[in-house]
């Protein structure tokens, strides 16, 4: 893969949704606001484009074209933001259940994604062996 490799995909990704925020924002009736967001986006996604032009570990990590050491540094990376994401997530249903008296809330659901996904994920990458 050359150094531009899939330069342009993490500028796309981020622009592809930025452009789906910005929609729900302005049918949710915030028009100004969902202007705003999407000129964020923009501006994320040309910062994306260029550092992943460059030559360090993160730009590799970003066009695709890492090697096995950034993925490594990739999957650990992954691995962290899954755990304080999962930490988050529970720690913000129990502080939903007291506010609400029993209630959890979206975080009751995000909790319930994340336990059944990681059951299925350890499923699948035992057997894979």
């Amino acid at each position: 893969m050359t150094k531009d490799g899939h330069r342009w995909l993490s500028a796309a990704i981020l622009l592809i949704g930025g452009a789906a925020v910005s929609v729900a924002v302005w049918i949710g009736g915030e028009p100004e606001v969902a202007a705003i967001v999407f000129g964020a986006y923009l501006v994320f996604s040309a910062i994306a484009l260029v550092w992943s032009g460059g030559s360090g570990d993160v730009a590799a990590i970003m066009r695709g074209g890492s090697d096995e050491r950034q993925r490594g540094i990739d999957l650990r990376a992954t691995a962290a933001a899954g755990t304080v994401t999962a930490i988050f997530a529970v720690v913000a249903a129990i502080v939903n259940i007291a506010i609400t008296g029993g209630n959890p809330g979206a975080y009751g659901v995000i909790c319930i994604v994340l336990g059944a996904s990681y059951g299925v994920a350890l499923v699948v990458f035992r057997r894979r062996g």
